[in-house]
């Protein structure tokens, strides 16, 4: 099973908004020449409305959806980038437990390359504690350009408290148009309130 980072539905309709906001303002513009400012503030009145509506929208479906988590031997896709984590063991290291997750990283491209460039991957327990990623040079970067359809096995080795009961893969995506622009489409995992999905180690 695939678990997809984003939403056909939200999508679809994020456009739809988009389309509709630009029409609106470029209403209120082609006004101005003609000195309608007041039918001009109307539309613009109607726009803001019409903008706040859609964000509480956004808002309200990602506090209502329930947070996802992805099994090992399930694949989550951000987009075109995908990650599934095939196995996973542990090492006691004094207080501490070494993870190593063996993972497959593949890309669901169809024409264009894609990498997690920019992103960051780290642990998180039922409390709330971070566990960073723990460098290591001998596997390859889970960050690696893919060609279209490519794969790659890897791993990602963390270093976290021995009384953790359960652990989940976070990621944080780069700063970017994407990103801002994901935090206005309904369902997607960068929406407004929305919770991250998490992949499953422990």
């Amino acid at each position: 099973m695939i678990v997809q980072s984003d939403s056909i539905i939200g999508g679809v309709v994020f456009f739809f908004v988009i389309a509709v906001s630009v029409l609106m303002l470029v209403a209120a513009v082609l006004c101005l020449p003609g000195r309608e400012f007041r039918f001009a503030g109307k539309i613009l009145g109607c726009w803001s409305a019409f903008a706040a509506a859609y964000i509480a929208l956004t808002m309200i479906v990602s506090v209502l959806m329930p947070q996802r988590v992805v099994n090992p031997g399930e694949a989550y896709c951000a987009d075109i980038w995908c990650i599934s984590i095939q196995s996973v063991s542990k090492t006691r290291l004094g207080q501490d437990v070494a993870y190593k997750a063996n993972v497959r990283i593949f890309s669901d491209a169809s024409r264009v390359k894609t990498s997690a460039k920019g992103a960051s991957l780290y642990l998180v327990d039922e409390r709330g504690r971070r566990f960073a990623l723990v460098s290591d040079p001998s596997v390859t970067p889970f960050d690696t350009e893919l060609n279209p359809g490519q794969s790659v096995n890897t791993s990602l080795t963390f270093l976290a408290a021995a009384d953790s009961q359960q652990l989940f893969i976070k990621g944080d995506e780069p700063n970017g148009p994407s990103l801002w622009l994901g935090k206005l489409a309904i369902g997607y995992d960068s929406a407004l309130l929305h919770r991250p999905t998490l992949l499953r180690v422990q």
